[in-house]
């Protein structure tokens, strides 16, 4: 039995993931909406880290697992993307514009404009509620390009705060747990992850049984005609597998009708492209159907329910795995006459100051301490390097071999620095027995030098050694919370790794 897995998640940091449709020179424009390639490359990612990943990873391509776009939600109403062919004059009344769908009758009265319908919507009767996405953007500057280059920048992104609500469909039961492990407490989605951007709390992750959006279906039977909105964007393969928009003579089959054809439509189109991560190539464009894109199909025969239902599980057209081909049939199109703005909670408004519930203001200092962190870490890191000049090992006139074998402890050990500094001990305490009793101890060549050597990096204090000044504190953070003891132990190791390389590096330029 099929079973959709839904989720929800919130971006607690700026959300980008390039529309390469709508971007320039000098431009990037963000989705506003989390497509199903995106999350197929999340689950894939996390996946291919288990042993079982090559039992599995042919049903994670293929459309047992379908990665539907996860789209804006408001107040738990799950929205879609807004329908077009609608059309309005500057009537208000109560809050409400009249609206005229040019899909059910082929025109609108003069004088009407296309209605502003934002990105997202649902149907509450007659009337469409619509809502807005809330982007930012940032200027960067490139640098070392040349004069004729442009050098200045512009990058959009989806503002902290927003809910989204994604499916994904599971055909075989003994993957259900696997792809539901993905959705734990934090995921990264889209675009410049090293700047900050795409971290989203999942604040839930289970599996339903009922089709995403089906509560728009009709449910009764469609005699002669239907509406078909599509829900992500659409394109389909004609008898000679050539790339189209709508193949009728497939759709009549599916649908188990006859002499299919369009009324009337309303509809736009997107030159669909994508980029591989993994192989850093951009994949072939695709011209599809954009989401929102509604038809007025006329048949002869029935509709029944129960097929609108499998069409609309089941989309249609190439590419299905990666949430393109989905469709919902509409119940009652033809009454909707009104718009309007819909209303924006706390609860689930698309702002900033929406996220500022207690556990989201933990993730904030979680997300300073992480900065600080690695701030930090950056500032010792170039101590490091400026101690490693200033400071040369005194070794005397130790053999290559022993400082090989020092090197070879701290490299094997970086991972577990207290068993490595256990290791070194051993090592020291060995090569002095050795030493004492071979008698060998001369001040050049004994081992002593370098054993005080490292035992100093190892008993002081990091900030000390490498005359580093921090203050008590980094970014408002106590500098105590932001090294545990093991940190501050793999640091000095690789200090020693860095000590032996330089002076390896010297000796070979002699």
């Amino acid at each position: 039995m099929r079973r959709y897995l839904r989720y929800v998640l919130m971006n607690v940091e700026p959300i980008r993931i390039a529309d390469d449709s709508t971007s320039q020179s000098g431009q990037t424009m963000t989705l506003k909406f989390i497509p199903g390639t995106t999350i197929r490359g999340l689950v894939v990612n996390a996946l291919s880290r288990g042993k079982e990943f090559d039992e599995i990873r042919q049903a994670l391509f293929s459309s047992d697992v379908r990665y539907l776009n996860a789209c804006v939600s408001v107040e738990g109403k799950e929205l879609f993307p807004s329908p077009k062919g609608f059309y309005e004059d500057k009537s208000e009344a109560q809050g409400k514009k009249r609206i005229e769908n040019v899909v059910v009758e082929g025109a609108f009265r003069e004088g009407m404009k296309r209605a502003a319908l934002g990105r997202y919507a649902c149907i509450e009767e007659d009337t469409v509620r619509y809502y807005g996405v809330e982007t930012g953007s940032d200027l960067k500057i490139k640098i070392n390009v040349s004069e004729e280059e442009q050098n200045v920048f512009r990058n959009e992104y989806i503002t902290a705060g927003h809910f989204f609500t994604g499916y994904i469909a599971v055909e075989k039961p003994e993957l259900e747990e696997a792809v539901r492990g993905v959705f734990d407490k934090m995921v990264i989605l889209g675009n410049a992850r090293s700047a900050g951007f795409g971290k989203c709390r999942v604040v839930s992750a289970e599996y339903v049984d009922k089709i995403p959006y089906g509560e728009l279906l009709p449910g009764t039977d469609r005699k002669g005609s239907c509406y078909m909105m599509l829900l992500s964007n659409l394109a389909m393969r004609d008898e000679n597998g050539e790339i189209c928009g709508l193949n009728l003579k497939q759709m009549e089959k599916l649908m188990g009708v006859e002499h299919l054809s369009v009324k009337y439509c309303s509809t736009s189109t997107v030159d669909v492209r994508g980029y591989n991560r993994t192989w850093g190539i951009h994949t072939p464009s695709v011209t599809m159907y954009e989401q929102g894109s509604v038809f007025h199909l006329v048949y002869e025969g029935t509709l029944s329910a129960e097929r609108m239902a499998a069409i609309s599980d089941s989309g249609i057209g190439i590419r299905k795995n990666e949430g393109f081909g989905r469709v919902i049939f509409l119940d009652q199109y033809e009454k909707v006459t009104w718009k309007a703005r819909g209303e924006e909670t706390p609860e689930g408004k698309s702002a900033p100051a929406a996220a500022r519930s207690a556990e989201a203001c933990e993730e904030d200092a979680e997300v300073l301490k992480l900065t600080a962190g690695n701030y930090y870490r950056n500032l010792i890191r170039r101590k490091m390097r400026e101690y490693v000049v200033d400071h040369p090992l005194q070794k005397g006139a130790l053999g290559s071999s022993q400082l090989g074998k020092l090197e070879a402890l701290t490299t094997a050990y970086k991972y577990d620095p207290a068993a490595g500094k256990k290791a070194i001990e051993q090592y020291f305490s060995h090569a002095e027995e050795k030493e004492a009793n071979r008698k060998t101890q001369k001040a050049r060549g004994s081992i002593k030098g370098l054993v005080r050597e490292v035992r100093k990096v190892f008993d002081a204090d990091l900030n000390g050694l490498l005359g580093l000044e921090t203050g008590d504190t980094i970014m408002g953070v106590d500098i105590k919370e932001l090294l545990t003891e093991e940190d501050v132990y793999r640091l000095k190791m690789k200090l020693l790794t860095e000590l032996i390389r330089y002076d390896n590096k010297k000796e070979g330029a002699r």
